[in-house]
């Protein structure tokens, strides 16, 4: 019987597409790759290293897995709060949670239209959304190889390099959302230039997807810097095709482009909208334009953990900031025997100029910053951090090429072993060099065991490389090569989830409290529930840190919250216990500003000590557990008020009150951030929306008697941008439609 069922499954398998094994494998690679988080050996939540609400419990020392915090400044709570949103029916255009309240699908970085941010309803819905992120990446990436001739398994070793690359591994934050979709394009333009000698118009079709979820991933900058790599990639495979195909060629990667941006419109223009009236933080400042990353950050990228495991060395701190990922020894000696093949030469001299002028961009290596700079909104954006996925596709494709040459040249099975003993001397040359920077760093006894390992890995690896460049005439050995490719790239993905909490316990007791008595009130935190926290559990939270961030917000805060305070997009405690008692002196100055936006609460660690003053101003305690003490504010404003005393306000929710003003008309003011696209009506006829203190809060009239007032918010311009991108999306439905139907008929006998 089992032998039956066996023979059963077998023909099943053999049914399946042939690439069904390729993407089976790069699927085990990837779950391998998350596999101490899917068994619950490392908790993936960010709130333990981006808050002060929770307790740990580790496996050695709980280190840092991630470099950026925005992971959960940004990412998890308001992908959540999207994510809430759109399952509860409305559409996420307004973040009532952060600060004064500010756009949501406008700040990009949500992601909030992406339809991966559902995943975020889940409580491992950050893992799983970087789960399908990688495979998406993977399975491109082997699609694209393969269609480049790369043979299946080294097409698989490519699809299972690009889904563990440095970048995912690393950022954890919205940065690697668009990589997933680079590949896709390049696929995208690849059928494109297959197709361009017939009227088949397979390619723009993918293209156009691509460039269109590359946008609603949520981070224009990286998805930018892949639209120039892609550019460049064009160009160069442009002149593969005949010319008389060459026009037609470049006539449907123009509407490819043309229709992912259509597409893109619905999160593109909010984003537009709000840039215009926002505070842009380090994005604007000259700096920007001259910033690089350390050159000792080369050594972290063929081996990653030579300075120990993200932010454990203080020493190098400042590279793990500005640096966005790695490629480990043995794809390095494989790219550089990749680089010197004939089959497809163009694109691989691309490929690594690409790579090159890239990374020296990164170091500004002989001021190739300021040439990159040349190029249109380079200056303001983080380079280093951003250049890294395409240059590690990059690298990844060329040592494909590399391993496809190595079962196919004589020439190149001579080379493999030069090059690899290129990477050999590499690599001691970046342990020499980083000994400075790691002396007197002291770490545990089992600590020292498990770096030093780690360290070795990258050896092993070219060893292993160089013992089987002894044994090149046997067929296997370009296979025992890419597993020892994807054996490396898996161990060195899995470092920062080693490095992370096991367990992560959130104390609840201050979040139901304030979920309980808040209201429509808000609440301020001394470095306990970080922003955007709030967010996530339905808190509003007058702390905000974001990019972009309201710019009248920023003005608020700069002349009656907290003057001086830099950069004014970061609303937050800076300095520890320092800038917390810093943080209480500003309150008691500017006391009434504070409760004029509604500030209920004040959140503080137990070891904060409150200011007599603000007990004397009327400050008294309300909630205290183990690690927060929870103050009441005395007078705050309601979130809905009218000037009058004799009208009273009644909310049912945030956008609709029933206001009754007996004794005559009056303004009812609302604390609600004020920014074009909100729109009030009084007994359902539209009124005028007014700012009023000091521009930032909304206020309108409302009669004598009983009124109902009801606000909406839909960012400015977006019914145009819905309608163009429905638009293009009949467009591209209804070309799909004919050219399978077109295909059909040319088959028929």
């Amino acid at each position: 019987m089992v032998t039956s069922a066996w023979k059963r499954f077998l023909t099943f398998y053999r049914r399946l597409p042939p690439s069904t094994t390729a993407l089976l494998l790069i699927l085990l690679a990837v779950l391998i790759g998350n596999g101490l988080y899917l068994v619950g050996e490392s908790n993936i939540n960010p709130i333990w290293w981006t808050a002060n609400i929770s307790t740990t419990v580790c496996h050695i020392t709980c280190g840092r897995p991630m470099i950026d915090p925005n992971v959960g400044f940004i990412t998890q709570p308001l992908g959540h709060l999207s994510a809430m949103d759109l399952l509860h029916g409305h559409l996420p255009w307004w973040n009532f949670y952060e600060g004064l309240g500010q756009p949501l699908a406008g700040e990009m970085q949500a992601a909030s239209l992406f339809p991966l941010t559902l995943l975020f309803a889940f409580p491992a819905g950050l893992l799983w959304f970087h789960i399908c992120l990688e495979f998406i990446a993977g399975f491109s990436t082997y699609f694209l190889a393969k269609r480049l001739g790369v043979p299946m398994i080294f097409a698989t070793a490519a699809g299972c390099l690009f889904a563990l690359n440095g970048t995912f591994a690393w950022v954890g934050n919205a940065v690697l959302n668009p990589i997933a979709f680079l590949p896709l394009l390049l696929l995208g333009i690849e059928m494109i230039y297959d197709s361009a000698q017939t009227k088949n118009n397979r390619g723009w079709f993918l293209a156009a997807i691509a460039i269109a979820v590359a946008f609603y991933s949520g981070f224009p900058e990286v998805a930018y810097f892949n639209g120039l790599f892609a550019l460049g990639w064009a160009a160069v495979r442009l002149f593969s095709l005949p010319s008389d195909s060459r026009r037609r060629a470049v006539g449907r990667l123009g509407i490819a482009g043309g229709i992912g941006v259509l597409l893109s419109l619905p999160i593109l223009v909010p984003f537009a909208d709000f840039s215009k009236v926002a505070n842009l933080g380090h994005h604007t400042a000259a700096i920007d334009g001259t910033a690089h990353i350390s050159i000792h950050a080369i050594q972290m990228f063929f081996d990653p953990y030579v300075h120990g495991t993200l932010f454990t060395n203080l020493n190098v701190a400042s590279i793990w900031g500005g640096i966005g990922g790695y490629f480990t020894a043995s794809v390095g000696a494989l790219a550089l025997l990749g680089l010197f093949g004939k089959r497809l030469r163009p694109l691989r001299i691309y490929l690594a100029a690409w790579t090159v002028i890239g990374l020296c961009g990164a170091w500004n290596f002989l001021e190739l910053r300021k040439v990159w700079n040349l190029i249109p909104l380079i200056e303001n954006v983080s380079f280093g951090r951003y250049i890294m996925s395409s240059c590690e596709l990059s690298f990844i494709l060329l040592a494909a090429f590399g391993l496809m040459d190595l079962a196919e040249s004589v020439k190149a099975k001579r080379r493999f072993t030069v090059t690899t003993s290129v990477m050999l001397l590499g690599l001691i040359w970046i342990v020499l060099a980083a000994s400075s920077l790691n002396d007197g760093i002291v770490y545990g006894h089992r600590a020292r065991y498990i770096y030093a390992f780690l360290d070795a890995i990258p050896f092993i690896a070219i060893i292993a490389l160089l013992v089987l460049g002894r044994l090149t005439k046997y067929k296997i050995v370009p296979l025992l090569v890419a597993l020892v490719l994807v054996g490396e790239s898996l161990l060195m993905f899995g470092v920062p989830g080693g490095g992370s909490a096991k367990i992560v316990n959130v104390d609840m007791g201050p979040i139901s409290y304030l979920q309980k008595n808040e209201g429509d009130y808000r609440f301020f935190d001394f470095a306990v529930l970080t922003p955007n926290w709030g967010s996530q559990y339905g808190l509003n939270e007058l702390n905000a840190i974001d990019l972009p961030f309201p710019e009248k917000f920023s003005k608020l805060i700069e002349t009656q919250l907290y003057p001086g305070l830099v950069p004014s997009n970061q609303f937050v405690i800076h300095n520890g216990m320092t800038g917390m008692i810093a943080q209480e002196n500003e309150i008691v100055t500017h006391f009434k500003n504070y409760e004029a936006a509604s500030v209920k609460y004040l959140m503080m660690p137990q070891a904060l000590v409150i200011l007599p003053a603000l007990t004397n101003l009327g400050v008294t305690l309300a909630y205290t557990d183990a690690k927060v003490n929870i103050y009441e504010m005395p007078h705050p404003r309601a979130f809905l008020s009218t000037r009058s005393s004799s009208c009273t306000v009644t909310t049912t929710n945030v956008n609709k009150a029933v206001v009754n003003c007996p004794n005559g008309a009056s303004t009812l003011v609302r604390t609600e951030l004020m920014m074009a696209g909100w729109k009030a009506y009084v007994n359902g006829k539209a009124v005028t929306i007014t700012s009023v203190d000091y521009g930032v809060y909304q206020s309108v009239q409302v009669p004598a008697g009983t009124s109902t007032v009801t606000y909406s918010f839909l960012p400015p311009h977006e019914k145009y941008a819905i309608l163009l991108a429905l638009l293009a999306a009949l467009f591209l439905v209804g070309m799909w439609i004919y050219e399978r139907r077109y295909l059909m008929r040319d088959r028929l006998p």
